[in-house]
């Protein structure tokens, strides 16, 4: 029996009956009464031809219970089956089976829970569409729940092997559901990726928001996502701007990195500027003109800044090169003594040298090795390096304010032989080469050389430690960052804003100042980073964890 030979006789014209608000279907029983059994031959099917080709066939599915045709504005195919076999078909389709036998028992409960959401909202959306007069209890598109029936082309979606663990679940939980403080029955709808945070109820989520933090994990490929838009795309949306020069974030609903899903966005364009409110995801018009995973993005190429980008340096040894900064090589491979604790470059920008806790140097593109500490054991370990503005030295400096240089790289001074209230955590050079600061975790200043002394917060009890430090390109000031995005700067060098008070999901790891001192990055241990002043905004936050370092391309 298939499309080419149907096998059977095509009967039109069938009188059919009709339900109690007057619709016409009809409807067909398979042989067994018995929905949960899993042979194939006692349960109906529906095969699929072509449109333009009747006789090729495209699919076929096996589903348990009855299946019919109804007139409801046009001929709906539906399928009639008791709630608990009809979730046999929903939990293995919007969690994976194979989660059962993980966690020692809590990949059971996990399937369990998605047994009770499913079935929670499958009664909430039961009375919305009865209230409504549909026929059905539920449909099976996108606007639903995900049910694809038992089987396709042969191949099981509820049954055998694969799948007992979600059967299982949907039996354990036989008849339960979630119900609300008033007794009411939720819309218990799930988001398999929700970015860290899940939406508020004034954004038409069934619930409050709350931190996912199952969701930044390497397993899913939706935490992080990028997509290629065309201008043109944009322009033909809305052409009264003429041509796209900015697409800007004005405001973000402050739940998670970045300041949150996007709420308002600035379009500059040649001919005018428009703004767009998105009051939720469901109207944001350019998640849905260009087909955008969520509503929770930014556009780090609008426009095409001039500024180059920037280097992150991982503990592991990674190095990841954002904007237009080049990938030279990294230290993941590399035998070494302890993990990378900096990175500093050429003022060439064609390469740079990576810095492990032992005093270990690692050189890549043109940076050329002058020597390291391997075979020593400093005092303390290395914690912050900066390079010599020719390019032909560098300086290591370690926790206790020892300072060791090599190549070009003077030796003008160091704290090693003090005994600091707290740790040295970075390190700068001057413009000149002929000098250096260091800076505490308490973000007393030390400086040496020519570097002038411009100010500290020594003597300031802070929320939380100092972790980095970076200085103008005139040498006429600094700014360092806490762990908490709070930003201090001294000097002739403008404050452009912080993360301190903020909602930080993570550690701030580093800072780094742009070429024109007019703006600076911050970046958390796991990559995102946050502009301010003339920073452009990048998508860095692919690195992922363990990054301890920034440097900007020069």
């Amino acid at each position: 029996m298939g499309c080419a030979d149907p096998g059977y006789a095509v009967y039109q014209g069938h009188p059919g009956r009709v339900d109690s608000s007057g619709r016409t279907f009809i409807e067909a029983q398979p042989l067994s009464l018995n929905s949960s059994v899993d042979d194939l031959n006692q349960l109906l099917q529906v095969i699929t031809c072509d449109r333009s080709n009747p006789a090729v066939e495209v699919s076929r599915r096996h589903y348990r219970g009855s299946l019919g045709l109804i007139e409801q504005n046009g001929q709906y195919s539906f399928n009639r089956v008791l709630r608990e076999q009809y979730l046999r078909g929903v939990v293995p389709q919007e969690t994976p089976s194979s989660w059962g036998t993980l966690g020692g028992g809590l990949g059971m409960q996990a399937l369990q829970a998605q047994a009770i959401a499913a079935r929670t909202y499958l009664e909430a959306i039961s009375q919305r569409r009865q209230a409504k007069g549909y026929m059905t209890d539920t449909c099976d598109t996108a606007g639903c729940q995900v049910y694809l029936g038992a089987s396709a082309n042969g191949k099981p979606l509820d049954y055998g092997t694969d799948f007992w663990t979600t059967t299982a679940a949907v039996v354990n939980t036989s008849g339960q559901i979630r119900v609300a403080h008033d007794g009411s029955i939720p819309l218990a709808e799930f988001g398999s990726s929700s970015g860290g945070w899940t939406t508020p109820q004034s954004e038409l989520s069934a619930f409050p928001a709350v931190v996912d933090d199952g969701d930044d994990v390497e397993m899913n490929p939706h935490h992080l996502w990028e997509k290629s838009i065309q201008r043109s795309g944009v322009e033909s949306m809305y052409p009264e701007i003429g041509q796209l020069k900015e697409i800007k974030v004005t405001l973000r609903n402050g739940l998670g990195e970045w300041g949150g899903r996007t709420r308002q966005l600035l379009l500059r364009g040649t001919a005018a500027n428009t703004t767009v409110d998105i009051s939720n995801w469901a109207e944001d018009p350019l998640r849905k003109g260009l087909g955008l995973k969520s509503d929770w993005y930014r556009f780090p190429q609008f426009p095409e800044y001039s500024e180059p980008g920037f280097w992150l340096a991982k503990s592991n040894g990674g190095v990841l090169a954002v904007g237009t900064a080049k990938h030279f090589g990294d230290a993941k491979q590399v035998d070494r003594s302890g993990p990378i604790v900096d990175i500093g470059a050429l003022s060439t920008s064609d390469g740079y040298w990576l810095v492990s806790d032992a005093g270990e140097v690692f050189a890549y593109g043109n940076a050329v090795h002058h020597g390291d500490l391997s075979g020593e054991v400093p005092n303390k370990p290395v914690v912050a390096m900066t390079t010599h503005p020719t390019g032909n030295g560098y300086w290591l400096a370690t926790a206790d304010g020892g300072v060791f240089s090599f190549g070009s790289a003077g030796f003008y001074g160091s704290m090693g032989s003090v005994a600091l209230n707290k740790p040295v955590v970075g390190m700068e050079s001057t413009r000149s080469g002929n000098g250096y600061w260091l800076v505490a975790s308490d973000g007393g200043i030390f400086s040496f050389g020519d570097a002038g002394f411009f100010g500290s917060t020594g003597d300031i009890v802070l929320n939380k430690p100092i972790t980095s430090m970076t200085a103008a390109r005139n040498g006429q000031g600094y700014w360092f960052v806490a762990s908490d995005g709070g930003v201090f700067s001294f000097g002739s060098v403008e404050f452009f804003g912080s993360r301190g008070g903020s909602n930080n999901r993570r550690s701030t790891a580093g800072m780094a100042v742009t070429n024109t001192n007019d703006g600076y990055w911050l970046v958390w241990d796991d990559g995102t980073s946050f502009p301010f002043g003339d920073a452009p905004d990048f998508a860095s936050s692919v690195a992922k964890r363990t990054v301890v370092a920034m440097e900007v391309v020069p």
